[in-house]
């Protein structure tokens, strides 16, 4: 019984301080959607693990959302990103190039959407695609037009990247593409 008061006073809580919440983050620079999303599920998973004590909700979340914000930025500082139609040449109106055309990375990528698509329903596959490869939709926005909530996607979009993560030949596929990048 306690655990559903202590669910209920931080939903209160986070109810009447959205607002407020979202201002205070955007500070940093601009209010990342997924990472505020993120942070909410994150403290109130940890709110409710009865051997954590946390009273000043606020300062726990904007802390959370801080150091995210930063490791996000960080990990993000760290790589190249691929031009804007890099994903769409390996989406499924790419059947026209030739398996010796692709480049490993492009093979990769390939093969990881194909694993996704057969692993997974075709509505999180193209929550997955829409998030990443064909536009940068947020979570809210993808939300908006899937008429599901942006936590709810935010936790099919990261199952699903884990899966990816522990599927044991795209990540020695991975390690070995940096090494090679790395080489050469």
């Amino acid at each position: 019984m306690e655990a559903n008061n202590v669910e209920k006073r931080f939903n209160d809580w986070f109810t009447v301080s959205y607002d407020r919440l979202r201002n205070l983050v955007g500070r940093y620079g601009a209010l990342d959607e997924d990472n505020f999303h993120d942070t909410y599920l994150f403290v109130r998973k940890q709110v409710l693990n009865p051997e954590r004590e946390i009273t000043d909700y606020e300062a726990y979340f904007i802390g959370c959302y801080r150091k995210a914000f930063m490791a996000k930025f960080r990990l993000e500082s760290k790589y190249a990103h691929p031009d804007e139609y890099f994903f769409l040449r390996c989406g499924e109106d790419a059947d026209f190039l030739s398996p010796d055309d692709l480049n490993s990375c492009e093979k990769l990528v390939k093969d990881i959407l194909n694993f996704i698509r057969r692993k997974f329903s075709y509505q999180e596959y193209r929550m997955f695609t829409l998030r990443f490869y064909e536009s940068d939709f947020s979570f809210k926005a993808l939300g908006e037009c899937m008429g599901i909530s942006a936590s709810a996607i935010s936790g099919k979009v990261n199952t699903i990247m884990d899966t990816v993560r522990s599927n044991r030949g795209s990540s020695w596929r991975s390690q070995m593409l940096a090494v090679e990048g790395f080489i050469s």
